[in-house]
């Protein structure tokens, strides 16, 4: 097959006419076989030449497949991780829960990168070395966690120490912040969209390539990054999760002129979010980078739906066909985006397919609580905003789907 020409047109790689793959066959065939014909009357030459030709069709259309395949958005998985390990990108990196740790003990105690701790259910592991400063207490140190999956980290409950430490050496450590919890699995498609922008990243400006090399920072997850133009000359960089010296070297490495960024912003409701300074050397230079650090959000979801046949469906049947992708979605909006209300109700519908003709609902109601207060959607609109610096986050508990007239 290696001397069969690759014919790529504007619709891709195309399949080689079979009557050019019979005769490539009998070339090569006649090359090696002095004397050979097919010229002869219908009989088994012929047919083992028809057979073959069939055989080198089906070869000729993998291959083709095969090329048409090699893009993020049309590889089969395989492929798709080799494309992402091409650009960089690993599946999942950004997507389990972290935490910032403070480690009080003795000055000068390095505590090295994938030391880990626990809060007695979950381990995490310092993702750069540290060392205790002369105060005997460390700012706070990102912390990853071993394990995916999706849960709370409260605040003050990361307090054991999991790697050993030497007798004569004091150490403690906690969290005095709540963690951000991850989620269960980066989906197949985000990751598609993910490789994708790596691969693209070279040919578009900096505010892709910063989010292509922030992506790349175990801890953030590509719905909590935001880089804002905040006033002419002025751009804040919001980014949830990750250790602030990768960040740091993320944005060292993507924009020009490190003096733009701000720390300083408000919301329009007059909330200043939190915002760290790191600082990055290149010896003998260093450069401050102001981080924003987004709000999370409790968001609190209450649907009441109907139908038109009463009793037609099992209440608990339709919480655990929708509730899932409710929570999904909320923990996906991006920072300072509104909750569409009209989205959720297609997610709904949609989850609510396998049990019933969505034609048969007679009733989707949708109230959106933001940290416990109900907020209705801005007036002609189905959005509901949050912070502007803010992202939604919800689990489970947080969520209820009711049927109309229910006690619940």
């Amino acid at each position: 097959m290696s001397d069969l020409p690759v014919i790529v047109t504007q619709a891709g790689a195309q399949p080689t006419p079979p009557k050019t793959l019979l005769s490539n066959l009998i070339t090569n065939v006649s090359a090696i076989v002095p004397g050979y014909t097919a010229n002869l009357p219908a009989g088994l030459i012929t047919d083992l030449a028809s057979t073959a030709t069939g055989a080198l069709a089906l070869i000729d259309s993998a291959m083709v497949d095969t090329i048409n395949a090699v893009s993020p958005y049309g590889a089969n998985e395989p492929m798709l991780m080799q494309l992402g390990n091409t650009y960089g990108v690993t599946q999942g990196v950004g997507y389990n829960t972290s935490v910032n740790v403070v480690f009080m003990g003795n000055a000068g105690f390095v505590i090295p990168k994938g030391f880990t701790v626990s809060d007695g259910n979950y381990q995490y592991a310092v993702q750069n070395n540290t060392v205790v400063p002369a105060g005997g207490q460390t700012d706070p140190v990102y912390c990853l966690a071993t394990t995916s999956g999706t849960w709370a980290v409260p605040e003050g409950t990361v307090t054991q120490i999991i790697t050993s430490v030497p007798g004569t050496i004091r150490l403690t450590c906690t969290n005095i912040t709540a963690g951000l919890p991850g989620t269960d699995k980066q989906p197949l498609s985000s990751y598609r969209a993910q490789v994708m922008q790596a691969g693209m990243v070279t040919v578009q400006g900096v505010p892709t390539f910063l989010r292509t090399l922030l992506q790349k920072v175990p801890g953030v997850q590509s719905n909590l990054i935001s880089y804002r133009n905040v006033s002419t000359g002025v751009w804040a960089l919001v980014v949830g999760g990750g250790d602030p010296y990768q960040i740091g070297l993320a944005v060292y490495n993507a924009i020009p002129d490190i003096s733009v960024l701000t720390g300083d912003v408000t919301e329009s409701g007059g909330h200043k979010p939190d915002s760290i300074t790191t600082t990055i050397t290149d010896y003998p230079d260093s450069y401050e980078v102001p981080i924003v650090r987004p709000t999370s959000q409790m968001a609190t979801v209450i649907l009441t739906w109907n139908t038109m046949v009463a009793d037609q469906l099992d209440p608990d049947s339709v919480y655990a066909a929708t509730s899932t992708a409710i929570v999904d979605f909320i923990n996906g909006i991006a920072i300072g985006e509104p909750v569409n209300t009209y989205q959720l109700e297609t997610l709904f519908l949609t989850a609510l397919t396998p049990l019933i003709n969505p034609a048969q609902v007679s009733l989707i109601e949708i109230n959106i609580g933001i940290n416990g207060t109900i907020v209705p959607p801005k007036a002609d609109t189905g959005l509901v905003y949050g912070g502007e610096y803010s992202y939604f986050t919800t689990d489970q508990s947080h969520i209820t789907v009711q049927q109309y007239g229910s006690s619940s």
